[in-house]
């Protein structure tokens, strides 16, 4: 008897199951990449029309307002710093030429007074008594001296006559000089005594006003007792110091615009009169004497004021801050913008001003807008916006 033969049916319905998962699985990747080339409704289509994501080298670099400047001629000046007290570039201390009590005085601190005004009055009394004496004394060696010379004329008569002897008419000749000796003494004598008598009127040597008074009537003063101080405010100077450092840029003449305690904004302009040769003991500031012109008397001694001289300028210049000026391989050089891009411009460097706060060049013309921002990554020819108001011009914008 035969066996009957097995069969494996299940095998073929089982691969044909997997290749009909494969095909759908095919199938639906198919509708779905179909269906994106399509549109994939709305939102696919708004983003088929989106243009491709710009290079980050190309996008426009924005820019402040006060990162960028417009080139304007202007006017550079240097100056060194300075300061002092006010002082009058004239006065007088007027003492006593005379021994004798002051009887009047006229005049008080903070009085104006005029050249020759009498300022104060000794007593007299004294004065007129010696000059009465004095007097009297040279009447009295003129007397001599009239007798000495009659003498001596007569001596020489009878020296000629053989008469009288050598010795006779030397004693008679030298009696005469003694006498006329006596009689200039005495005369020198009265005149000291008549210069003591107006000297007894104190008169102002000046023009000018009553600084300080130090006497008052009734004292009994000696001679150069001190009596008055008169100074002349028309023209005065201020005492400066400046450090020996700057002393080399200073030259008398030079422009000088101060600033005076108590006159708020008010400028005072003089010129540098004399520079002291030596620096102060103890520290190494030299003494600058600035005289200014004071015709209204607004300045008075004593008060203080600081300023700056005027060392050079330069007229229609143009300069950028020390960081606009870059530096490369090929020499100095500013970023200008120009039709929305950075532009290398060659400059030139031709002086330092403000303390080195601005760099005087050349190779910019004015209107030209230049980056002076410190921006050491911004390089020339990429695209930029300038934000808001560019220094140096009344409206700004993007290029």
């Amino acid at each position: 008897m035969t066996a009957p033969t097995v069969t494996d049916t299940p095998a073929a319905p089982r691969r044909f199951r997997w290749l009909w998962l494969v095909l759908l699985i095919v199938a639906l990747a198919a509708a779905g990449v179909l269906w994106r080339a399509r549109g994939g409704g709305d939102a696919g289509g708004t983003a088929s029309t989106a243009q491709p994501a710009q290079p980050p080298a190309e996008r426009p670099v924005e820019l402040a307002g006060l990162e960028v400047t417009r080139m304007a001629p202007r006017r550079l000046t240097d100056t060194v710093r300075l300061s002092g007290s006010v002082a009058p570039m004239e006065q007088s201390a007027v003492k006593a030429e005379v021994a004798a009590r002051l009887v009047e005085v006229t005049v008080r601190e903070g009085q104006p007074v005029r050249k020759g005004q009498v300022l104060a009055r000794f007593d007299t009394a004294d004065l007129t008594a010696r000059l009465n004496e004095k007097l009297s004394n040279l009447e009295g060696a003129r007397a001599q001296l009239v007798l000495a010379e009659k003498t001596r004329s007569k001596n020489i008569a009878l020296h000629r006559k053989d008469i009288v002897s050598d010795t006779n008419l030397d004693q008679a000749q030298s009696s005469f000089q003694v006498q006329q000796a006596q009689v200039g003494a005495l005369t020198a004598q009265v005149e000291l005594a008549r210069k003591a008598l107006r000297d007894a009127v104190v008169l102002s040597p000046i023009d000018g006003m009553v600084a300080t008074r130090s006497v008052n009537p009734g004292e009994n003063l000696a001679v150069n007792a001190a009596l008055f101080t008169v100074v002349d405010l028309s023209r005065v100077e201020v005492e400066a110091t400046v450090p020996a450092d700057d002393v080399a840029r200073l030259r008398t003449g030079q422009t000088v615009r101060l600033r005076v305690e108590g006159f708020g904004e008010r400028d005072f302009v003089g010129t540098i009169a004399r520079i002291n040769p030596m620096a102060r003991a103890g520290s190494r500031a030299i003494p600058v004497y600035v005289s200014l012109d004071n015709a209204d008397g607004a300045l008075r001694g004593g008060m203080f004021a600081s300023g700056e001289a005027l060392v050079a300028e330069a007229e229609n210049a143009l300069a950028l801050p020390p960081v606009a000026v870059r530096h490369d391989a090929q020499g100095d050089y500013a970023l200008v913008i120009v039709d929305g891009r950075t532009e290398r411009r060659p400059v030139t460097r031709t002086g330092l001003w403000s303390r080195g706060d601005l760099v005087q060049v050349e190779g910019l013309a004015p209107g030209d807008r230049v980056v002076t921002g410190n921006l050491p990554g911004l390089a020339a020819g990429r695209p930029v916006t300038v934000l808001g108001t560019v220094l140096g011009t009344e409206s700004g914008g993007s290029p």
